[in-house]
């Protein structure tokens, strides 16, 4: 992705187990150093991106039957939202590997979906039609313009 990362354990001589925790650094362009990730110091897209790696990162050592997380492309680029999607698409994509729950008031058009994707939209409001009102063959046509012009709650199901 252009980018580069480290994780490293933060210990304390005395073992004061208060004073333990992770550093993450990160960089995003080649000419910088790496920097510790901060509310500060990156931009909000660039510790989303930080926080799936590290998460996907964590995949194998920490075994669950499924992971959510909630709005984690808010603040990317279409760029490495795109990457991001792809990447758990395909890390998920194994047999017995974990499932991912994907909430967020949009998605990209023309992301690559494979069989295991399933999108489930979450349509509530004042404005919304009964459900015996509903032409499903209607509402498939219109649904991919829909994504990234009115915010809707997408659950995406790897």
């Amino acid at each position: 992705m252009g980018c580069a990362g480290e994780v490293s354990l933060l210990e304390d001589k005395d073992n004061d187990f208060s004073k333990y925790g992770i550093a993450i650094k990160v960089k995003f362009r080649s000419e910088e150093d790496l920097q510790v990730l901060t509310t500060h110091r990156q931009s909000g897209g660039e510790r989303n991106v930080s926080t799936m790696l590290y998460l996907m990162a964590l995949q194998d050592i920490a075994s669950s039957p499924f992971r959510a997380v909630d709005e984690i492309n808010q603040g990317m680029d279409p760029v490495n939202e795109r990457r991001i999607f792809n990447l758990v698409v395909s890390l998920v994509s194994n047999p017995g590997s974990t499932q991912y729950f994907i909430l967020t008031p949009k998605i990209l058009k023309n992301l690559n979906y494979y069989s295991s994707v399933k999108v489930h939209i979450v349509a509530n409001g004042a404005e919304m039609n009964p459900f015996h009102q509903w032409r499903f063959s209607r509402f498939l046509n219109t649904a991919t313009s829909m994504y990234e012009e009115e915010e809707r709650e997408v659950i995406v199901i790897l």
